[in-house]
This record gives C-alpha cells, sequence and structure tokens, in this order.
C-alpha cells in the first residue's frame, strides 16, 4: 500500500475527511420502484373473471376501476334507459 493511500486510510477512520453519499434523485427513485407494480397478466386474469361472473344490481358501472354490468338487467330495462 503506498504512502499516499495509507494516509488517507488513516485521515477517514480519524474521521477527518468523510466521504459523500451521494442521494439519489427522488423521481429516479420513483421510477425504479415502478418496475415492481408493473401490470402482470394474472391481474388482467382477475379483472377479466370479476368482469364475467359479476352478478350484482349494476346495470353497468365502474367498481374499483373495473367496468362490471349484469347482461340480464341489461336486456331487461333496455327499453327504459
Amino acid at each position: 500500500m503506498s504512502k499516499q493511500k495509507l494516509q488517507k486510510l488513516i485521515q477517514q477512520m480519524a474521521g477527518k475527511k468523510k466521504k459523500k453519499v451521494k442521494k439519489s434523485d427522488p423521481r429516479a427513485e420513483a421510477l425504479r420502484g415502478r418496475k415492481h407494480f408493473s401490470k402482470g397478466s394474472g391481474e388482467n386474469d382477475m379483472v377479466r373473471q370479476a368482469q364475467r361472473d359479476y352478478n350484482g344490481s349494476y346495470i353497468s358501472g365502474d367498481l374499483g376501476g373495473v367496468e362490471v354490468g349484469n347482461p340480464s338487467y341489461k336486456k331487461y330495462y333496455k327499453g327504459l334507459i
């Protein structure tokens, strides 16, 4: 180990010279985290299944971001709406 590197190491250990920790940009950090929340095929399958199996009282509407509707109600109320 060279004399200069040894002096730097001693200074760092003594606390005289500290390395600055780089703070990442909050925007870049958010983009890195977003990859974990990408829409996968499993989510789309669940949404489609919920749409097919919906048997509620909505003629058509939006429940939690999922378009749902009861086909028999649509047929029954077709002339009234």
